[in-house]
């Protein structure tokens, strides 16, 4: 039934997969505006949300950053961070398309899928990358591997050889003060 049944187990796979999804739709979407740079400064400039000047900035800058952030993501580098950036991202893209509805009217609204890719680094940006990723590697918090140490007695606390045999006898008179002390007080 732990198919059926999982509250418990390892989330480095699902981590790895949403990495994997999100960080690929970032790369192609970088890749796809870096292949026509002009024209995507021109669209940038068209929705008159910044200043003609910051929209060439902004334009020429953000397909190399989802190109940049998006490698990073799928690699699991720098996980935080870069969930931190793509989420500034999602929110900036979701700002200015305003939730606009697909082509079709039976489909889902841009908006939604924007809302499920801040979930997706959100996640990662809180829980980390998995282990299936850079990070993992250079995590100085690792648990380390405990190394079991046989306790032995120190040479000085070992009684002589000679003494093993030896049999002990109690002094009477310190054993029947502290016997009689401890009578009176009952």
């Amino acid at each position: 039934m732990s198919i059926v049944f999982k509250a418990r187990g390892s989330s480095s796979f699902g981590l790895l997969l949403i990495r994997l999804a999100i960080g690929l739709t970032f790369l192609l979407a970088g890749a796809h505006k870096a292949t026509d740079v002009e024209g995507f400064i021109g669209y940038v400039k068209s929705l008159n949300v910044l200043p003609p000047n910051m929209a060439f900035v902004m334009g020429f800058i953000l397909p190399f950053a989802e190109i940049l952030f998006g490698a990073f993501y799928i690699i699991g580098i720098f996980t935080p961070l870069t969930s931190l950036v793509l989420s500034v991202m999602i929110i900036s893209f979701t700002a200015t398309t305003g939730g606009a509805t697909g082509a079709e009217v039976y489909t889902i609204p841009v908006f939604a899928y924007y809302m499920i890719m801040l979930a997706c680094t959100l996640t990662t940006m809180f829980g980390g990358a998995g282990v299936v990723s850079f990070d993992a590697l250079f995590d100085k918090k690792k648990t380390k591997r405990e190394v079991k140490v046989e306790e032995k007695t120190p040479e000085a606390a070992k009684p002589p050889a000679d003494i093993k045999e030896a049999e002990f006898t109690e002094v009477g008179d310190q054993h029947t003060e502290r016997a009689d002390r401890t009578d009176k007080s009952l």
